[in-house]
């Protein structure tokens, strides 16, 4: 992903991730991308609002004050999930 800007090469790593893992936590996206927690936090707020794909974060009812739980993708937004794939997947 060389022409593509550092900022975005993060938004659409991050995507990846949560497309390809299988209930993928804020850590394991971090180790999977390589990329801080705490800037995913960040551009998955970005992603939201820029994207506006539908992220959620699946609370485990089990964790102390549902602390824990895992990132789903439930919807791409202005993105084509066919062409992401294609050529980021």
């Amino acid at each position: 992903m060389p022409s593509l800007s550092r900022d975005t090469q993060r938004k659409y790593a991050i995507l990846r991730a949560i497309d390809t893992m299988e209930r993928p936590s804020l850590q394991d996206i971090a180790s999977e991308t390589g990329i801080p927690a705490g800037t995913v936090k960040r551009q998955l707020t970005s992603i939201r609002e820029e994207l506006k794909v539908k992220i959620l974060f699946i609370r485990d009812p089990s964790s102390p004050e549902g602390a824990n739980g895992y990132y789903s993708l439930e919807g791409w937004g202005i993105l084509d999930p066919a062409s992401f794939r294609n050529h980021f997947g």
